[in-house]
């Protein structure tokens, strides 16, 4: 397992994690999460919830947040006492770069290397930034951890949606950290579905009376 204890100077991850500081606000807006529809047969992506940003240049990128392994993050780092207590699970992130380590997390202050996802959340996948992150284990609950990550090429994401794929939703924070991934797909699935069956119910008793 220790081959892959951040091996980020892969130069297609590099390239991700470094995309626009400068552009932190546009990234903001490019933030967004994808929820697998229920007719989905890819097995990568089946149920599954993908936390999905839009880079300045490329495809789309992003990490699946319900799909918790059973390795925990101080397997990693054995010699590493400071986690000897801790149960961060690896969830596995996608299927690009499977042995690539990546860490979402909060932070106030704007990390020395990463990339900016949302509000205070940013991922990053570099040494000096991971050891800063684990001097905080008071921070755990806000911290998520992947194996690889998610990727799609220029326009192939969208046609994926256009054919019925994928639901889009807004991003929220709290999605990332506070909600149980086990449960997360479901629950996301009826924040897509129930809205869209609220308003074609408006539509029909409006244009029809019928109730």
């Amino acid at each position: 397992m220790n081959r892959f204890i951040v091996t980020l100077s892969l130069l297609a991850v590099t390239g991700w994690l470094m995309t626009g500081f400068a552009h932190a606000q546009a990234e903001k807006e490019r933030t967004f999460l994808l929820v697998a529809q229920p007719g989905m047969i890819d097995p990568t992506f089946s149920r599954t919830v993908v936390l999905t940003m839009r880079p300045d240049d490329g495809g789309p990128i992003g990490v699946i947040l319900n799909r918790p392994s059973t390795l925990e993050l101080r397997s990693l780092y054995p010699e590493r006492a400071d986690l000897a207590n801790r149960r961060d699970l690896l969830f596995l992130g996608g299927p690009v770069e499977p042995d690539a380590l990546l860490f979402a997390f909060r932070s106030r202050a704007k990390p020395s290397k990463g990339l900016f996802v949302a509000d205070d959340i940013y991922i990053s996948g570099f040494s000096e930034v991971l050891m800063e992150i684990l001097r905080h284990p008071e921070n755990a609950s806000q911290q998520r951890f992947f194996t690889g990550f998610s990727g799609w090429a220029v326009d192939q994401l969208e046609d994926e949606i256009a054919r019925g794929g994928w639901y889009v939703l807004p991003f929220d924070g709290r999605i990332v950290f506070d909600m149980n991934p086990l449960t997360m797909y479901e629950e996301m699935v009826k924040r897509a579905t129930v809205p869209r069956i609220e308003a074609a119910r408006e539509y029909r008793v409006a244009h029809t009376g019928l109730h």
